[in-house]
């Protein structure tokens, strides 16, 4: 803190005393000042919730002869994240954003649908270039640390969320980035992280994938699921021989009613992969409405097969439970239940949770 007194000489105040973690905030309205760009949110409240603690600080004006710095800090001891923010911006409006992960600066436009980490970007610029690559590696993999070995979603997007300030463009960290925001249920983040990939390269194969299945699995609308199909196809033509997306796009078939289109994109997804369990499955399921009992139990059993002979069911949910699926970078549509299927060739027991969850779409 500086002290500037009145007739006398300056003081400096450093704060001395043990710390833990902590994030900062810089808010800013499209307002333009004089060189046009955006101007600070003076007069916004923020109130942030980690763990059992709520805390309040607002954007100060300057007065005469003082100024407040415009940017948001918050002491978050031993609380690893920010749950939840919420921005009372000066017009009225309010906007929420989080989970975000403590010990960086997160920069939020009014309007703007998430925020930015902008502490390791503004650090990035003046790097050499030997020593960006080192950083950006060494921060892709905690990423991937955090992500698949810690299970760790928020401190995994941190780290992608600075590798991707020292390399914009690299696809991996993008994908990676989106894979972590998605299993924290920030959907519209994910989603806009997957598009930003395809941007980068617009023969990402995963990154349509990435972006039709995510859209599929929170689709709310037949919109929603129009659009997932297309990002799906356009997929499929990038790659034909790969099954991923065509097994997805005949999921959506059934999630739209579509049972004739469906079954003819199982059909080629299973022609490829001759071992795609989803495929066999859902075409029993198809043959079991269809009347055809035997066809179903044909179907079950080469699902089985294909499981191979160490494969042990995993447990099955209670009867129409159909939420909180997994986001993860492996899961479709409808591949929850398959994967809770205690391997029974009765079609009636087999698909009795998967049949009340499209009878009710």
């Amino acid at each position: 803190m500086l002290l500037v007194q009145t007739g006398e000489g300056v003081q400096l105040l450093r704060n001395d005393t043990a710390h833990g973690h902590w994030a900062e905030f810089v808010l800013r309205t499209p307002a333009a000042a004089k060189d046009g760009s955006p101007v600070v949110a003076r007069g916004a409240v923020v109130v942030a919730h980690a763990g059992t603690s709520t805390l309040r600080r607002t954007v100060d004006n300057g007065s005469y002869l003082s100024q407040s710095t415009p940017v948001v800090h918050f002491g978050l001891g031993a609380a690893a994240q920010i749950d939840r923010i919420e921005v009372h911006w000066p017009g009225g409006t309010i906007s929420t954003y989080g989970p975000l992960a403590a010990d960086h600066r997160w920069q939020i436009m009014e309007g703007d649908a998430a925020a930015e980490e902008v502490h390791a970007r503004a650090a990035a610029a003046t790097m050499p270039d030997r020593d960006r690559v080192v950083a950006f590696w060494d921060r892709q993999r905690g990423g991937m640390q955090a992500l698949k070995v810690e299970k760790n979603p928020v401190k995994a997007a941190g780290f992608f969320r600075e590798a991707l300030a020292l390399d914009p463009s690299h696809e991996d960290a993008h994908y990676y980035l989106a894979t972590s925001l998605a299993a924290q249920g920030r959907t519209d983040e994910a989603l806009a992280e997957y598009e930003t990939l395809t941007r980068v390269n617009p023969q990402s194969h995963r990154g349509f994938t990435a972006w039709g299945t995510l859209r599929a699995m929170t689709a709310r609308s037949g919109a929603d699921l129009a659009s997932a199909e297309r990002s799906l196809e356009n997929a499929h033509r990038l790659n034909p021989e790969e099954t991923g997306a065509l097994l997805v796009l005949g999921e959506v078939a059934l999630l739209r009613g579509a049972t004739a289109t469906a079954e003819q994109r199982l059909k080629a997804a299973c022609q490829t992969n001759a071992r795609s369990v989803g495929g066999l499955f859902l075409l029993g399921y198809i043959a079991w409405k269809r009347g055809d009992a035997a066809g179903a139990q044909m179907r079950l059993a080469s699902a089985r097969t294909a499981l191979g002979p160490e494969w042990k069911p995993s447990g099955a949910t209670a009867e129409g439970d159909v939420k909180g699926s997994s986001l993860s970078d492996s899961a479709t549509p409808l591949s929850r239940y398959w994967e809770q299927w205690d391997g029974t060739s009765t079609p009636s027991a087999a698909y009795r949770a998967l049949d009340t969850r499209l009878r009710s779409r």
